[in-house]
C-alpha cells in the first residue's frame, strides 16, 4: 500500500540532486518479504509457482549469455538484472497471495485498492497544488509531480479507476458511495493532470460507459432511484461546464499546444504522432537487429535493455511498446516468457466461466502494454500489474465459489 509514497521520496532526492536507492532498496526489501513468507508459509506447487521459476530462470541465464557474448562485465549485468526484478514483481505479487489464498478476501483487496490509491493521487494532487515537482515537457505539460515517468504512472491511475468504477457498480459496496465517487473523479482530475493521450483517452471512454449503465441499470428501479442517479448527473454536468470548464480548457491547453506543435513538426504524419514517434523507433531497431552480425544469437538472447541504449541511444534503443522491447532485449526466448505471463492469466479468466471485468483489465493491459509500453518493466507499474492480477485471482475465486 505503501509503495507510492517510497516513489515520491524516491523521485524528491533524484529531483534534487541525491543519488539514494530508495526505490531500489524498498523494492528488495519487498521482494526478500514475500519470499520469507512464503518459505515460511510452504510453497504450493501451483501453475503461477512453475511459471514464476520458469520466467527468473529463463531471464537471468539469458543475461548471463549476453555478458558474455558481449563482455559487459559485471556492472552491466547487475543493471540488466534490474530489470527483471521490476519485471517479476508481475509474478511475486500474485504468486504471494496464491500461498496465502485464505487469508485474501474482495473486501481485503478493496482496502488495499482504497489507501493504495489514496496516496497515489495525494502523491501527485499535493505537489501540483503546491507548484512543485517536474513536468514531462520542459515545465509546459504532462505534470506528474515527483513520481519517474508519465506512461507508468497514467497505467496505475487508469487500472485503478476501472477497479474503483467496478466497485461502484457492485450491489455490495466495500465503501460509501460518496467515498468512491470522490476517488473516481481524482483519479480523473490526476489524468487531466497527467495529460497523456492514451489516459485521457481511456478515462473518458470508461466513464461514458459508466454513465450509460447506471442510466440503463436504474432504469428498471424505483422512481426515487432513477431521480436520485438522473439528479446527479445533471448536477455533475452542471458542475462541469460551470465550474469545471475553466479548468479542464486549462488544464488541457498545454496538452494541446503539444499536439498541434508535433503535429507541425511530423508533417501531419497521423501514426507518428498517435503513436509518439513508437513506429519509428520500432523501424530504427529492426534495422539495427537486421544489420547486426551474427544476429542469430540475438534473435534467441536479445541484446539487453542497457546494452541496447548504450549502443543505438533514441534511435532504436529503447521503442517504448513492451512486446517488442521484449524481443529485441531478450530475444525469442523473452517474448515466449512474456506471453506465457499474459497467457497463464487469461486462463484463469476464461476457466469455468468467464470473469468479464477480469478479461477487460486484461485486455486492457495487453493493448496499452503494446502500444503505450511502460507496463511490465517499470517498477511502479509492474506492481499494479501484480495488484490487478490478485484482483484477478480473488474474482475468480468468488465466482467459482
Amino acid at each position: 500500500m505503501i509503495f507510492p509514497l517510497v516513489d515520491i521520496f524516491n523521485g524528491v532526492f533524484i529531483t534534487y540532486g541525491h543519488e539514494v536507492p530508495l526505490g531500489i532498496a524498498y523494492r528488495l526489501l519487498f521482494i526478500c518479504f514475500i519470499l520469507y513468507s512464503v518459505l515460511l508459509q510452504g510453497i504450493r506447487r501451483s501453475g503461477i509457482f512453475f511459471l514464476l521459476l520458469l520466467s527468473l530462470v529463463s531471464l537471468i541465464l539469458v543475461c548471463v549469455i549476453q555478458s558474455f557474448y558481449f563482455r559487459t562485465g559485471i556492472p552491466a549485468l547487475i543493471k540488466e538484472l534490474s530489470y527483471i526484478i521490476r519485471f517479476s514483481l508481475c509474478l511475486l505479487i500474485p504468486f504471494f497471495a496464491e500461498q496465502y489464498q485464505e487469508q485474501f478476501s474482495l473486501k481485503k483487496m478493496a482496502w488495499l485498492t482504497i489507501v493504495l490509491d489514496s496516496f497515489l493521487v495525494g502523491g501527485l494532487v499535493i505537489p501540483y497544488l503546491l507548484g512543485i515537482g517536474n513536468n514531462t515537457y520542459d515545465e509546459t505539460a504532462g505534470f506528474k509531480g515527483f513520481y519517474f515517468a508519465t506512461n507508468d504512472i497514467a497505467y496505475a491511475f487508469l487500472i485503478l479507476l476501472f477497479l474503483i468504477g467496478w466497485f461502484l457498480i457492485r450491489r455490495e459496496k466495500p465503501f460509501p458511495t460518496i467515498v468512491l465517487l470522490v476517488l473516481y473523479f481524482s483519479n480523473l482530475y490526476c489524468l487531466v493532470i497527467l495529460g497523456t493521450k492514451s489516459g485521457l483517452l481511456a478515462g473518458v471512454l470508461y466513464s461514458l460507459y459508466l454513465v450509460i449503465y447506471f442510466i440503463s441499470h436504474y432504469r428498471s428501479r424505483t422512481l426515487y432511484e432513477q431521480f436520485f442517479v438522473f439528479e446527479f448527473l445533471l448536477l455533475l454536468f452542471l458542475l462541469l461546464v460551470v465550474k469545471g470548464k475553466e479548468f479542464i480548457l486549462k488544464s488541457l491547453s498545454s496538452v494541446i499546444t503539444r499536439f498541434v506543435y508535433f503535429k507541425t513538426l511530423y508533417q501531419d504524419d497521423w501514426l507518428r504522432l498517435l503513436l509518439s514517434s513508437r513506429n519509428v523507433y520500432l523501424r530504427d531497431a529492426n534495422e539495427q537487429f537486421l544489420q547486426t552480425p551474427n544476429n542469430q544469437a540475438i534473435f534467441w538472447f536479445g541484446s539487453g535493455f542497457e546494452n541496447r541504449w548504450d549502443w543505438y541511444g533514441r534511435k532504436g534503443g529503447l521503442i517504448e511498446m513492451d512486446f517488442f522491447d521484449m524481443f529485441f532485449s531478450y530475444g525469442m526466448i523473452g517474448l515466449v516468457v512474456l506471453v506465457l505471463v499474459v497467457s497463464y492469466f487469461w486462463f484463469i479468466i476464461l476457466n469455468k466461466g468467464t470473469s468479464k471485468f477480469g478479461l477487460f483489465l486484461l485486455l486492457f493491459t495487453i493493448i496499452y502494454s503494446f502500444l503505450v509500453g511502460h507496463v511490465f518493466f517499470s517498477a511502479l507499474s509492474a506492481t499494479v500489474f501484480g495488484v490487478m492480477a490478485m484482483f484477478i485471482q480473488e474474482i475468480k475465486k468468488e465466482q467459482l465459489g
